[in-house]
């Protein structure tokens, strides 16, 4: 008969223990560094450890001799908007240990830390991105108004036009009060509160956060009309 047994996450191991398994995992895959989402895969102790050990994965690396991981010519945007998207997937805004693959995230925590100094420091970049967007907004607006343009918005919602109104909501569905953070099967959508084919416009004002269901049942109330 087939015994199961389980594998736990050792602690409190010395950096020579972290070290060999580091190594023993880029052996194992023919490598010559090993990414975080890949060690979280086939190592014997948490990518959290190691980190708390050696401060970044990168020092990791380094302390063990292997090549560091290096992303410093992904585009800020595209930075912002992975942690956007973990925001989201998660109802709530992201601290260190959840820029992991199991999150959707394209980036390792040490690609934040290595471009903006700090996992603190690349939050206040993406909040200060956030903010510049929101004062575009109401800039174009206003011109608009001024201008009494007739031009149309996008139907499309851009990434960061998303991310201001899922923040601006707390990543709370606007109709029924559902959010990722009280159960992980939540998915939230950013909806027009006018629909655009009936003359909404794709402005802050007319968006709001819904989850999945609300947003299906929202649509079907609407074509019936």
């Amino acid at each position: 008969m087939t015994k199961f047994e389980l594998k736990l996450k050792k602690r409190n191991n010395s950096e020579e223990d972290l070290i060999k398994d580091l190594q023993r995992v880029a052996k194992a895959i023919k490598s010559d560094t090993v990414t975080a989402s890949t060690y979280a895969e086939m190592g014997e102790y948490g990518v959290t450890t190691f980190r708390r050990k050696f401060g970044t994965w990168n020092k990791a690396l380094e302390a063990a001799g292997l090549k560091v991981i290096l992303n410093l010519n992904v585009p800020e945007s595209d930075l912002f908007e992975n942690l956007a998207n973990i925001w989201q997937h998660l109802g709530r805004q992201p601290v260190g240990k959840d820029i992991e693959k199991s999150n959707g995230s394209q980036y390792s925590l040490g690609t934040y830390e290595k471009r903006f100094g700090s996992w603190n420091k690349a939050l206040q970049g993406f909040i200060d991105y956030i903010n510049e967007t929101s004062e575009e907004i109401k800039l174009t607006k206003t011109q608009k108004l001024s201008k009494k343009s007739t031009v149309r918005t996008n139907r499309r919602i851009n990434w960061r036009l998303r991310a201001t109104v899922l923040i601006r909501d707390g990543c709370i569905c606007k109709m029924c009060g559902a959010s990722p953070t009280k159960n992980s099967d939540v998915v939230l959508h950013v909806d027009h509160i006018k629909p655009w084919s009936k003359g909404g416009e794709t402005v802050i004002e007319n968006l709001q956060t819904l989850c999945s269901i609300c947003n299906v049942g929202k649509s079907a109330e609407t074509f019936e009309d």
